[in-house]
């Protein structure tokens, strides 16, 4: 099973923070394919193959965790980069 874990500081407040997000997370579901749920205080992104993000919007932090099967491992460099390009797009 391969991992990313990347936590992002930001000078965002909670919800401007949730707006990034749901950017990432559009991001991902147009690039990748599969599909976000709203779960509490934070999102999941799942895709069918086997990619699993947890997205924790906050204030000052926006963390974002994902689990891949070994058959969707080879996708990791795509998938991390694709999150770096989209936080230093809508962060900084």
């Amino acid at each position: 099973m391969r991992r990313i874990n990347i936590c992002k500081q930001h000078d965002l407040d909670e919800d401007d923070c949730r707006t990034v997000a749901e950017d990432l997370l559009d991001q991902l579901v147009d690039h990748f394919g599969g599909y976000v749920e709203p779960d509490g205080d934070h999102y999941c992104y799942i895709h069918g193959t086997g990619i699993k993000a947890k997205v924790l919007p906050g204030e000052g932090e926006l963390t974002i965790n994902v689990t891949m099967s070994l058959l969707t491992g080879a996708l990791a460099p795509r998938l991390e980069q694709e999150i770096h390009r989209v936080l230093e797009e809508q962060i900084g």
